[in-house]
């Protein structure tokens, strides 16, 4: 169910690498509890180091683009699916049924509530401007300083020397940016601001 999810989003880590994480967990499990031959059967010694082991899968599924990352949900996924297969490992299997669900539903919540609530907080900038004299950095910081945040930025050529910068800026209302970026347009390499701000 996890994995299904995370292939209809297309992420990097989809059904098959979530199941074969989560049979794998379980796998290790039962190994760790019935495999050795012990007076003490402790499938915790195995569960420990499957907790451990799955970071490293984890981690390769986040991926960083510029100021960008992705991923971070799909490393989270991959640990649920270890934890589901080590506790139906255990025996535990309305306990690895019901974090099944949970975790589907807070993907699926989130995927149809987040952007109907985003949609009305993020405010989108476009600055066009001749490229060597460092305007990047000073919209990044006049939006920090304003009280707002970058969430994606998109860097395009436009021509020899021009550049064009979309950003998504939360956290500031349309004249609370409109005022933020009053600066930025004021600069002489600055060809056009969208929207135009209130100087």
């Amino acid at each position: 169910m996890l994995g299904l999810e995370r292939e209809v989003s297309f992420k990097v880590a989809g059904l098959r690498t979530h199941a074969i994480v989560s049979v794998g967990a379980a796998l290790f499990t039962v190994a760790g509890a019935y495999g050795v031959q012990s007076d003490v059967l402790d499938p915790s010694r195995v569960a420990a180091q499957v907790v451990t082991g799955i970071g490293f899968v984890g981690a390769g599924a986040i991926m960083r683009s510029g100021l960008n990352v992705t991923g971070l949900t799909t490393a989270g996924t991959l640990w649920l699916s270890a934890a589901v297969g080590v506790t139906a490992g255990m025996g535990l299997l309305l306990l690895s049924f019901v974090a099944t669900c949970l975790g589907m539903g807070f993907l699926v919540l989130v995927s149809v509530v987040k952007p109907k609530i985003m949609r009305s907080r993020i405010q989108q900038v476009e600055v066009s401007y001749l490229t060597g004299h460092g305007t990047l950095g000073p919209l990044m910081t006049t939006i920090n300083n304003a009280g707002g945040e970058i969430r994606k930025i998109h860097l395009e050529e436009v021509g020899e020397s021009t550049r064009r910068i979309v950003a998504n800026v939360s956290g500031l209302r349309g004249e609370e940016l409109s005022r933020a970026i009053a600066p930025i347009a004021c600069r002489q390499e600055v060809l056009s601001v969208s929207p135009l701000p209130e100087l």
